[in-house]
């Protein structure tokens, strides 16, 4: 049988097969005009997110998450390139790590994909250090409760002076700041992060 193709973010049908990432015209132009954020957390040096985490920027990130699609990284790789400022992807890449039983659950780690595809498009090198111990779900946690009881994240082998930290979306910067924290100790000098989404007006954003 033969299907249609369909948008990439909200499986709308396509008219035709696009050479690009297949995107339907709401979609485009959406991405087009959704805004980028900065990112902030205590132990970054600077970060940014390439779109707020509502509409089409949320979409797109259950697309990857859920949907489980990996052209959906390479999109995202591509707008964080596309768009973050000048001089911030300027190291080696780090994804933030999944928690255990998300990732046993999903099959893959978000973070890990954007990264991998972030370091194809940008020849950026990339490593893996970080690793969580905790058992626990972030995702539908208050921020009270998420800020009082941060992912255990721990270094695993040796870093780089300078790390890019790799994320899929950034809610209350919690975990985001525990990574940080967690490469300055281990001897990272400089850590920046981006992100593809960020919730808009959020500590972290």
């Amino acid at each position: 049988m033969l299907a249609p193709p369909t948008c990439l973010i909200c499986r709308a049908p396509l008219a035709r097969r696009a050479r690009g990432p297949a995107l339907c015209t709401r979609c485009t132009a959406g991405l087009e005009s959704a805004p980028g954020a900065l990112l902030r957390a205590d132990g970054l040096d600077g970060g940014f997110a390439a779109l707020p985490y509502a509409g089409v920027g949320r979409r797109l990130v259950a697309a990857l998450k859920f949907g489980r699609l990996r052209s959906a990284a390479e999109l995202a790789a591509a707008l964080i390139e596309e768009r973050a400022p000048a001089g911030l992807l300027d190291g080696v890449l780090v994804p933030v790590p999944a928690s255990p039983l998300r990732l046993a659950r999903r099959g893959m780690d978000p973070a890990r994909e954007i990264a991998s595809a972030l370091a194809a498009r940008t020849g950026l090198a990339a490593a893996d250090p970080l690793r969580r111990r905790d058992l626990r779900r972030q995702r539908g946690g208050g921020r009270a409760r998420r800020m009082r009881n941060p992912p255990r994240v721990r270094v695993t082998g040796p870093l780089p002076e300078t790390v890019v930290l790799v994320d899929d979306v950034v809610t209350t910067g919690a975990t985001i700041d525990t990574c940080a924290r967690a490469l300055r100790r281990g001897g990272a000098l400089r850590i920046r992060a981006v992100a593809l989404a960020a919730v808009p007006g959020g500590r972290g954003a």
